[in-house]
């Protein structure tokens, strides 16, 4: 039986990935959309890749016919990362935008629709700071995600419609665990399972 310690046995492509790594490799694609090397089909799949990647040698081959970005280069986060704040205006994010560990979500005499059906969740868990002055927030969630609303509201309202479809006890273990905070003032921040008609029913 070999005396080699564990650590030298494993080569570094079977390590495991870091978040910062991730965060990095998914900063060198935003730079590669952003100067035509990648078209958003080509980004979009390679983000999604990217977040799912659980070792080093995952990671590798996203990059590996992309160039290093050149010296002095400042990589930026990707797109979609930044706060949504929708003043006397409506915003809508959806699609295959990257979920950021903190999303922020403001409505102020306006209205946001955050869509995360189809978005890539950067970690397992990812926390929404929802906050609504006299506006409205949606956040639409997979089917298979764990919602924990923790906010506050103070002449306004907070909901989750299709909440008595799938108890607690139903939820997927395995599924993205999304933690909402903020105050609703004068306002309303809702979480729902499908995106139909939003405020249809005025609630």
């Amino acid at each position: 039986m070999s005396d080699t310690p564990a650590e030298s046995r494993t080569t570094d492509v079977d390590l495991r990935a870091s978040d910062q790594e991730r965060d990095q490799t998914a900063a060198v694609l935003a730079d590669a959309l952003a100067t035509g090397r990648l078209t958003t089909d080509e980004h979009s799949e390679r983000l999604e890749a990217t977040y799912a990647a659980r070792t080093r040698g995952e990671l590798t081959p996203i990059t590996g016919d992309l160039p290093e970005p050149a010296a002095g280069t400042a990589l930026v986060p990707p797109a979609g990362t930044e706060p949504v704040d929708a003043l006397f205006s409506k915003i809508r994010r959806g699609g295959q935008w990257p979920v950021p560990p903190h999303t922020v979500a403001h409505a102020r005499f306006g209205a946001v629709v955050l869509d995360l059906r189809e978005a890539v969740f950067t970690r397992r868990e990812v926390v929404i700071e929802a906050g609504s002055f006299c506006g409205k927030v949606e956040i639409v969630v997979p089917d298979n995600a764990r919602v924990y609303d923790t906010g506050t509201a103070l002449f306004g309202k907070r909901s989750q419609l299709g909440g008595d479809e799938k108890s607690k006890d139903d939820w997927d273990e395995d599924g993205t665990v999304v933690h909402i905070t903020g105050r609703s003032v004068f306002g309303h921040v809702r979480v729902r399972r499908s995106y139909e008609h939003p405020w249809r029913d005025g609630r």
